[in-house]
């Protein structure tokens, strides 16, 4: 080879390495770029999520009731919304016994399923499936860990579509362990330890004219057999049975952006005279 075509090869060479840096440099820099936008999109949601609690905080001390709030455009594309949960009528999905969730969803299958999937380890239950199955099928691997909301039901095995969608409002991972006698629904009272079916029918036979105030009142209520049920499992019923919660549950959403990025929060508020005493924060 010429000097000439040594020295002509040689400039290619660093044309093209520096055409590679330079691509190089341009991705970072989108890379960097859209990192931060979305910090400033993230920090525009959590204002709006923000204001949606005032929002709330101040229809409360107007109205003296707690309202949901319908999605609310708060201008610069920027959206908060505000759904309301009476504490104590859904299940927690995260924190209820294996018995309460055979219960409700009706299955061993399902329930060994979620169990599995919420537990920290890679052991499968006897009905359950752990991640190699998941893997084996090409699925999303189990999180091992709390559910963030009852809608990742669809990525556990055995639950589709038409199941979460029947199961949602009887769902929650706000925390609530306890099950308000007085509000919660059929499905929900009948995951209580002690339980039968003529003792549940009472629950709402009795709620509907008055409501509950304590486990013996309930007791006297019950025929023999199904007070018998309930009195072999009394400690565990009243740590889980409660007549009145008095708490709310708010979920607070804020977004901003096209796509929308959201900021997520759980509210456990007591209504106190004039305001919303907020007990318990979520951020998610």
């Amino acid at each position: 080879m010429t000097r000439r075509g040594f020295a002509l090869l040689t400039v290619l060479w660093l044309i093209a390495g520096l055409g590679a840096i330079t691509a190089a440099s341009l991705a970072v820099a989108r890379v960097g770029a859209g990192a931060s936008r979305n910090r400033i999109l993230l920090i525009r949601a959590a204002w709006a999520r923000n204001a949606c609690e005032e929002i709330l905080l101040a229809r409360y001390a107007e109205r003296g009731r707690v309202d949901p709030l319908d999605s609310t455009d708060l201008g610069g594309g920027a959206w908060c919304d505000a759904v309301v949960e009476e504490a104590g009528t859904r299940l927690d999905l995260n924190r209820a016994a294996p018995e309460a969730l055979g219960k409700l969803l009706g299955s061993d299958s399902l329930a060994d399923a979620l169990l599995d999937w919420r537990d920290p380890d890679d052991a499968p239950r006897p009905h359950g499936a752990e991640r190699e199955w998941y893997a084996a099928r090409g699925r999303r691997a189990p999180r091992n860990g709390p559910l963030a909301e009852p809608a990742e039901l669809r990525w556990v095995r055995g639950f589709d579509s038409a199941t979460v969608r029947r199961l949602e409002p009887l769902l929650t991972t706000s925390g609530e362990v306890a099950v308000d006698l007085n509000a919660a629904p059929a499905e929900v009272i009948a995951s209580l330890p002690g339980l039968d079916a003529q003792a549940v029918a009472m629950i709402l036979a009795r709620r509907a004219a008055a409501p509950l105030r304590s486990t013996e009142a309930l007791l006297a209520l019950l025929p023999q057999p199904s007070r018998t049920a309930l009195l072999g499992r009394y400690q565990e019923f009243s740590g889980r049975a409660a007549y009145g919660t008095g708490r709310v549950l708010l979920r607070v959403r804020g977004a901003a952006g096209r796509p929308s990025l959201v900021a997520d929060e759980r509210l456990t508020v007591v209504p106190v005279p004039g305001r919303l005493a907020v007990i318990r924060r979520e951020v998610r």
